[in-house]
């Protein structure tokens, strides 16, 4: 029940924070390690879209979108230097970082048309945007909790 213009909009939100919030991301990896923060951004994101898919109001979405940029920046910022000091030497860098953004594209391919898939599915149920993303947080979230190195070296 959201204009497309509107729509837009809040995706907006969501961009702005991202990019507000890019270096304190970075800046809190560093004073909490980066396997941390990323969950922290994982786990943040999760509640704020399950809780999105309970909210009638495209005001408190919008809200909703503008934390979740925040938490988006705490996971994206995070996730490339950690794979490239992942990397056992210099030689593998470029292809660890290739395998980084095969993984991204990827995932910026098939995921909106999964998610074209599962609403017309549901019968053009839009809001079950908010439940299958936080499905692939709670995957990600697996994946990462056995991450044990990628932390900045001192």
């Amino acid at each position: 029940g959201v204009a497309e213009s509107m729509a837009s909009l809040l995706l907006g939100f969501f961009s702005l924070t991202f990019i507000l919030f890019s270096i304190p991301g970075g800046m809190l990896a560093e004073r909490w390690g980066r396997r941390r923060t990323i969950l922290t951004g994982l786990v943040a994101l999760t509640l704020l879209l399950i809780l999105a898919s309970f909210v009638p109001s495209v005001y408190a979405i919008a809200a909703i979108m503008f934390l979740g940029g925040a938490a988006w920046a705490l996971i994206n910022i995070n996730s490339l230097p950690m794979v490239v000091d992942i990397a056992p030497d210099d030689r593998l860098l470029g292809t660890y970082t290739g395998l980084y953004y095969i993984s991204g594209t990827l995932a910026a391919i098939v995921g909106p048309i999964l998610n074209g898939w599962i609403i017309d599915a549901t019968g053009k149920n839009y809001n079950t945007i908010f439940w299958v993303a936080p499905a692939f947080m709670i995957v990600a979230m697996g994946c990462m909790w056995f991450v044990t190195r990628g932390e900045a070296k001192t």
